[in-house]
C-alpha cells in the first residue's frame, strides 16, 4: 500500500528551541481538498548515535544544535528480509542509527487548546523484528484538517532498535552493564522523555501525553506504562494509553532462558571457539547487512523482551494476577483504550508458519517461554486438529498456528489482563474496549473480503486515511467511530458514545458501518486460556 503525501514543493515551517537552534519542517497538503493541514518534521533525533552496538542510548546534551531541514524520513532499523505471497518486509536500505522521531503538528491553531495540543506518541509494530516509524498512513493530512475534526493532537512516531539489534540478551552484555538488555525499550523510553521535554516548542502540552501503538507497539506501550508504575521516582509522563491488538500473555523470558538463543547465534556464526568476550566483540564487528541476511538462518529467530529487573520486573505476571498491578495503575490514575480487529489470526499465520508438530512447538517458543508451550499444545488439541494425510496439511498447520499466536498476542492475553485488572479494583469506567470489523471497499484489492479485517489492517481507520479510497458514506462511518476516540486523546473527562460500564462489553465497529455495544463473544475462552497460561508460569 502506497499512500504517501508528497513533501517536495511544500511550504516550510520553523520551530525554534531556545539555545538549541531552529528546525525547519514542511506543511503537507490534504489531497482531498488542497488545504495545507499539518506541519511535518521528519527524522528529529532524540538520542545520540551509540558508540558501539548493544549499548544503551545516549541522551542528547543541552548544547546540541537542532538547526536544519527535517524534510525526509530516515531509514529503517536493520531487519531481515521476509517476502511471502501475502506478507512482505522487502529488502531496502537500513541504518543502525534509528533513534529519531517524526512529528506531525496541526497547521491551523483555530481549535488549539489554551495549554497546547495533546500529544499521541505512537510505537510502530512488527513483532519487535520488523517495521519502521515512517509508514505512509502516518501522514495525517486528512485527520488534521479543520474541515473534518476540531479535536486534534500532535502525533509523534518513534524509531527504536529491533530484533537482534534491540533485544539480544547474553551474560557477557550483562557483565558490561546490568541494564544491557531490552535496548529497544530503552530507546523508546529516551524518545518519550525527549517528547516530554521538547514538545512544548512544537505547540504541544507535555502534561497531556498518550502513549500508544499497534501489535509490538502495543506490547511496548504496556511495558513503558509498567516501567513508570514500578518506578515512581522516574518521570511520570504517560497519562493514558492506546493498546491496539496486543497485551502481555507471559512473563518475558529470563536472561538465563535466552542463553539457548545466544548459543545458537554463536554456533551458527562459527565463533563458538572464542572466549565469551571475543564472541561478543566479533558479533559487534559484523556489518548490519551481514546480520540481516544471517537472522533467517536461525531456528530461534525472534528476539523479544527479557525479564531483567531493570526495565521489566520479574513479578509483573504475578502482580497482574494478585491485583498488585491493578493497584499501581489505579494509583497512577491511568486510562486505557484497548481492542482488536475481527480476524487477527490470518496475518499471524503468514509469518514463519510451521511445517510439522515439532516445528509448531519451536515457532511458539519464538514467542513465549518454553514452559508454556506444552500447555498451549494441549489446550488447542493440536494432534487432533491436524490431519497429516490431508492434501492441505500445511494450511492446517498455518491456520492453527495463527489461532494459537493471535489468541496469545491479542484475544486471550487481552481478556486475561482485563479480567484480572477489573476484578482487583481498577475502575471499569477507565477501560475503553473496542473491536473493528469495518473496512473500506478499496481494501478488497489488498485483502480478500472473506478475510475481514486482519492484524494491522485497521491503520487506515485510526489515521483517517481518506486518500486510500474511502467513499463519502464510508467517510461518515469513520467520523462517527473516531469522534469518541479523539475525545479520549484530548483528555475529555466525559466521552459520549463510548460506554465503559461493563468490561465484558465491547464497542464494536461492525462491517456494515454501524456501531453497537455487545457482550464480548470471546470472553469465556479468553479467560480460560489466559488462566491456564498464568497458572503454569506462576507454579514453576
Amino acid at each position: 500500500m502506497n499512500f504517501g503525501v508528497p513533501v517536495d514543493g511544500c511550504p516550510t515551517f520553523e520551530v525554534t528551541i531556545p539555545n538549541q537552534g531552529t528546525l525547519t519542517g514542511f506543511t503537507l497538503k490534504n489531497p482531498q481538498n488542497g488545504n495545507h493541514t499539518v506541519h511535518r518534521f521528519a527524522k528529529v533525533p532524540y538520542a545520540l548515535l551509540s558508540e558501539e552496538r548493544y549499548s544503551l542510548p545516549k541522551s542528547i546534551p543541552e548544547t546540541f544544535d537542532y538547526t536544519g531541514e527535517y524534510k525526509f524520513f530516515g531509514l529503517k532499523c536493520p531487519q531481515p528480509v521476509y517476502e511471502s505471497k501475502q506478507l512482505k518486509y522487502p529488502k531496502s536500505p537500513s541504518d543502525e542509527y534509528i533513534q529519531y522521531s517524526n512529528i506531525w503538528v496541526p497547521s491551523s491553531n483555530k481549535y488549539k487548546p489554551k495549554n497546547g495540543w495533546p500529544v499521541l506518541i505512537y510505537i510502530h509494530g512488527g513483532w519487535l523484528q520488523f517495521g519502521n516509524p515512517n509508514n505512509d498512513f502516518y501522514d495525517t493530512v486528512e485527520l488534521m484538517d479543520d474541515e473534518n475534526f476540531t479535536d486534534k493532537y500532535i502525533f509523534v512516531t518513534i524509531g527504536y532498535r529491533l530484533n537482534i539489534f534491540g533485544f539480544l540478551t547474553c551474560s557477557e552484555l550483562i557483565k558490561e552493564n546490568s541494564k544491557n538488555t531490552n535496548m529497544g525499550f530503552w530507546d523508546q523510553r529516551e524518545a518519550i522523555k525527549w517528547v516530554h521535554k521538547y514538545i512544548k516548542y512544537f505547540g504541544g502540552d507535555p502534561e497531556k501525553i498518550t502513549l500508544g501503538g499497534l501489535s509490538a507497539g502495543s506490547y511496548s506501550t504496556f511495558f513503558q506504562l509498567a516501567y513508570e508504575a514500578y518506578n515512581p521516582n522516574e518521570q511520570q509522563i504517560i497519562k493514558q494509553v492506546v493498546l491496539n491488538s496486543n497485551m502481555i500473555f507471559s512473563q518475558p523470558k529470563s536472561i538465563a532462558e535466552c542463553e539457548d538463543q545466544y548459543k545458537e547465534v554463536i554456533n551458527k556464526l562459527g565463533i563458538n571457539h572464542l572466549n565469551s568476550k571475543d564472541q561478543l566483540a566479533k558479533l559487534r564487528s559484523y556489518s548490519y547487512e551481514f546480520i540481516e541476511e544471517f537472522l533467517p538462518k536461525l531456528e530461534l529467530h525472534t528476539f523479544r523482551a527479557v525479564t531483567d529487573n531493570h526495565f521489566i520486573n520479574s513479578s509483573i505476571l504475578k502482580d497482574i494476577q494478585s491485583g498488585e498491578f491493578s493497584k499501581l495503575l489505579t494509583k497512577k490514575n491511568i486510562r486505557i483504550l484497548h481492542g482488536e480487529v475481527d480476524n487477527e489470526g490470518y496475518l499471524y499465520s503468514l509469518l514463519d508458519p510451521p511445517i510439522s508438530f515439532d516445528d509448531l512447538a519451536t515457532q511458539i517458543e519464538n514467542y513465549y517461554p518454553k514452559q508454556i508451550v506444552p500447555i498451549l499444545l494441549k489446550t488447542y488439541k493440536v494432534k487432533e486438529k491436524i490431519d497429516l494425510e490431508s492434501s492441505n496439511v500445511m494450511k492446517q498447520f498455518a491456520n492453527l498456528f495463527g489461532q494459537i499466536i493471535s489468541d496469545g498476542q491479542v484475544y486471550c492475553s487481552t481478556r486475561g489482563f482485563i479480567n484480572n485488572l477489573i476484578k482487583n479494583g481498577f475502575p471499569v469506567k477507565s477501560y475503553f474496549r473496542y473491536r473493528i470489523s469495518y473496512r473500506g471497499k478499496w481494501m478488497d484489492k489488498y485483502l480478500e473480503p472473506q478475510l475481514k479485517v486482519t492484524h494491522g489492517f485497521d491503520k487506515a481507520v485510526w489515521f483517517y486515511t481518506l486518500r486510500a479510497g474511502f467513499t463519502n458514506d464510508e467517510k461518515s462511518n469513520l467520523e462517527i467511530f473516531l469522534k469518541p476516540y479523539f475525545d479520549f486523546l484530548n483528555f475529555k473527562e466525559y466521552i459520549k458514545d463510548w460506554d465503559t460500564s461493563d468490561a465484558k462489553k465491547i464497542r464494536w465497529f461492525k462491517d456494515n458501518g454501524s456501531i453497537s455495544y455487545e457482550d464480548d463473544p470471546d470472553w469465556k475462552w479468553g479467560i480460560e486460556v489466559a488462566d491456564k497460561v498464568y497458572k503454569v508460569q506462576l507454579e514453576n
